[in-house]
């Protein structure tokens, strides 16, 4: 399971119903995104938004769909 933005994947350790808990995050902006999930040879993917941005060293990352 990872998330793509603006060119960057980040590997995701807990998907919740309004946040992500990403492996390895870094300082990114606010911005657009793509969840992907991998489930026995299927894909799917859904856009989300990420109102507060990414910060490195903090835990959950806010989403919205």
């Amino acid at each position: 399971m990872h998330l793509s933005v603006n060119g960057h994947v980040f590997s995701i350790g807990q998907l919740g119903p309004n946040f992500l808990l990403l492996d390895n995050p870094i300082d990114h902006p606010a911005g657009e995104g793509v969840i992907t999930l991998h489930i026995d040879g299927r894909e799917k993917s859904w856009p989300v938004y990420l109102p507060d941005g990414i910060t490195a060293g903090k835990a959950e990352t806010r989403v919205a769909l």
